[in-house]
């Protein structure tokens, strides 16, 4: 699913803060789970400011939103916490403030990059609400899992196998079948697979499952009978008994409901980009490609060529 991107802040702000509560919030989850039933969480009031840096305030707002951004991640949820985020938040004014004296702002590198940062910030902020406004309807969900299911019809297989070496063993094996031999005792004395110990038993699978070859030979047997052909693939050379067959069973709605939802996503931002782009006048200026210049030959080379 294209997630919705988040707000960034720059400089350190969300990784010093994970840093500076991390400890706080481990210390935390140390301690006992067991606890008095009349026990109830401390009741906390975070201040507006939250700090005052060299005359400058930290407005609770600031404090509040950096907070969001943690959530999930390092919940601020207790005063330990509360603590280490206006921490946090106080040696960022400190840099900003340091920065202003550098007067970096008018760094035409830093407006560059504060230009990236607010395009960035722009265009996702376009993306998100667009996406939050009209969500997958349970309606659409249901209808492209219909329509995956139908196009997931199929059969799975249950078979063994007698791997070889040789084409020329493989007759025999088949031979030996013909005659009345069993599959499962010949694939324990004559199959180089891994399944030889099991009497070459497969168990089911569906046909992507298995290499080409395999799984075509499979699709064309009937029930209960070997394969009189050839089937070769990569690993050697197959006698294959197609035990048993069904049809394929599958995913339930809730299953597969994240990755239509995805999808349905994917297809609105698709044709909602495409609709951006037919609506406006866009020209793109061809790039230019200089073909380059062949690297001069040695002197000493051109002359052995010439005498030769």
């Amino acid at each position: 699913m294209i997630k919705p991107n988040q707000l960034s802040f720059p400089l350190l702000a969300l990784s010093s803060a994970l840093f500076l509560s991390g400890p706080v919030l481990a210390e935390e989850a140390k301690q006992p789970a067991i606890a008095a039933p009349a026990a109830q969480p401390a009741q906390f009031t975070v201040p507006d400011p939250v700090a005052v840096v060299n005359g400058t305030p930290i407005p609770r707002a600031t404090f509040d939103l950096y907070a969001q951004q943690l959530r999930g991640q390092a919940p601020v949820d207790s005063p330990e916490a509360s603590k280490a985020l206006v921490d946090q938040l106080v040696l960022e004014e400190l840099l900003v403030q340091e920065a202003s004296k550098q007067n970096l702002a008018d760094d035409p590198e830093i407006q560059q990059q504060l230009m990236m940062i607010q395009r960035s910030l722009l265009a996702s902020t376009v993306m998100r609400r667009m996406l939050g406004a009209d969500a997958p309807s349970e309606e659409a969900i249901k209808k492209e899992y219909e329509t995956a299911v139908a196009a997931m019809k199929g059969k799975d297989y249950k078979t063994s196998d007698i791997l070889v070496d040789a084409e020329d063993k493989r007759k025999e094996i088949v031979a030996e079948l013909n005659k009345g031999g069993q599959s499962a005792e010949l694939a324990k004395t004559h199959s180089s697979d891994s399944s030889a110990a099991n009497g070459g038993d497969l168990g089911w699978f569906t046909p992507s499952m298995m290499v080409p070859p395999f799984a075509q030979a499979v699709a064309q047997m009937e029930k209960g009978k070997h394969s009189e052909q050839p089937v070769q693939t990569p690993f050697g050379w197959h006698v294959i008994l197609l035990e048993d067959t069904r049809d394929t069973t599958p995913p339930a709605l809730e299953e597969l409901k994240p990755q239509i939802t995805q999808m349905l996503q994917s297809r609105k931002v698709n044709d909602y980009l495409e609709k951006l782009r037919a609506d406006a006048q866009v020209e793109v200026m061809a790039i230019q490609v200089s073909e380059a210049s062949p690297a001069p030959a040695a002197e000493g080379g051109a002359t052995e060529q010439k005498e030769e």
